[in-house]
């Protein structure tokens, strides 16, 4: 009977000591394939960090081939080719830094003045309104939004210049979509005035929208036709 004690308690032993032993190799191997699992999840999260970086490179490279494509299709020559370079590369940082749609500013240039940088705005009855340049920036506001952004912005002739006509456009629009938080609004505002839009948003009267459509409609035209020639 002691025998038969001491060969179950030695069973018994070897058995708990076996499954101790097995149980500590299975987490050693369990800890080595950990290791390599991390380690190849790490990899993979480089990985895709390296192609959404590529992706947008790309887009970015895109970017600026559009950019450069459309201001050749809507300057028709009236912009050399030094300043068109010189004009890609300001739209491009802009649209960058202000994370705004490249196309978007490019619609406003394309609505506002067909891409000619000498343009001089003219009211329906023949009159100057006062707007100069690409983006048709009036003198009084030119200057304004110039001081913050270290333009000296003294006459006409100073927003004729397209780099800086567009570096003011754009701080102007990117100005109104902060102000209103509705793309629709700034680009209304852009054209009649932030105060006229006031005064149609404080009345509840309709506003007028074919400012808004055509630029819209230069916008999806610029984004869905690759060679831009259907640009009405």
């Amino acid at each position: 009977m002691k025998i038969s004690l001491r060969l179950s308690s030695g069973v018994l032993f070897f058995f708990y000591a076996s499954t101790l032993i097995l149980w500590l190799v299975f987490i050693a191997i369990w800890i080595v394939y950990q290791k390599k699992w991390d380690a190849l999840l790490a990899q993979e999260q480089v990985l895709r960090e390296e192609i959404l970086e590529l992706e947008e490179y790309g887009k970015w490279t895109l970017d600026y081939v559009k950019i450069e494509r459309g201001l050749t299709f809507l300057s028709k020559n009236k912009i050399n080719e030094q300043s068109r370079i010189e004009l890609t590369e300001q739209i491009w940082k802009i649209s960058r830094t202000y994370n705004i749609d490249p196309l978007l500013i490019l619609s406003i240039v394309a609505q506002e003045s067909h891409g000619n940088p000498k343009a001089r705005g003219r009211m329906r009855s023949g009159a100057e309104s006062g707007a100069f340049g690409l983006m048709q920036i009036k003198l009084e506001t030119a200057k304004s939004i110039g001081r913050r952004f270290g333009y000296k912005i003294e006459s006409p002739e100073d927003l004729m210049a397209p780099d800086v006509n567009v570096v003011i456009g754009t701080a102007y629009l990117m100005r109104l979509i902060g102000k209103y938080q509705n793309l629709k609004h700034a680009i209304i505002a852009y054209n009649i005035g932030p105060g006229l839009l006031d005064s149609h948003l404080k009345k509840n009267h309709p506003l007028p929208t074919r400012y808004y459509e055509r630029v819209i409609s230069k916008y999806w035209n610029l984004v869905s036709n690759s060679n831009f020639l259907d640009l009405p």
